[in-house]
């Protein structure tokens, strides 16, 4: 038991010495805040862009951008089976961003997907699959933005 209470006591001591901080704290944000989003193109995307893009608004920064946003989604049939039945779908999320009316930031991301027979499964797998690649933009986004002088 003494064991256990020491070990506890050093590893406390330690983690406050040492300056440790969690990976996604306040400071991990970037040094911007974006003032204001206007958004165009295809209502789900930009429903899921602005819910991300929140948290970098009404930020106290010296860098701030005012930023438009035009979403694009495609799905188009990649291959076919022979009775004529798409097998594969490439799936294209396509994000303009303008920077301050001054700078053009254009990101992609794409993925093949298969064709499942539950209708219901499928939806949800797409969905899960647009979500990440929004997250891999909008991760590009901010690493972009917190570089702009």
């Amino acid at each position: 038991m003494i064991k256990k209470i020491t070990i506890f006591f050093l590893l406390t001591f330690l983690l406050n010495n040492c300056d440790y901080k969690p990976i996604y704290s306040d400071s991990s944000r970037g040094n911007f805040s974006i003032e204001e989003l206007n958004f165009n193109g295809d209502i789900e995307i930009n429903n899921l862009l602005s819910k991300k893009l929140k948290r970098y608004q009404n930020q106290d920064s010296t860098k701030k951008f005012d930023v438009d946003i035009n979403s694009a989604y495609e799905k188009i049939s990649q291959s076919k089976d022979l009775t004529g039945k798409t097998t594969d779908y490439k799936i294209i999320v396509k994000i303009a961003f303008q920077i301050n009316e001054s700078k053009t930031l254009i990101l992609q991301e794409d993925f093949l997907m298969k064709n499942l027979n539950n209708e219901f499964e499928e939806k949800k797998y797409e969905k899960t699959k647009i979500e990440s690649s929004i997250d891999i933009i909008i991760n590009t986004f901010t690493i972009q933005l917190s570089q702009m002088q």
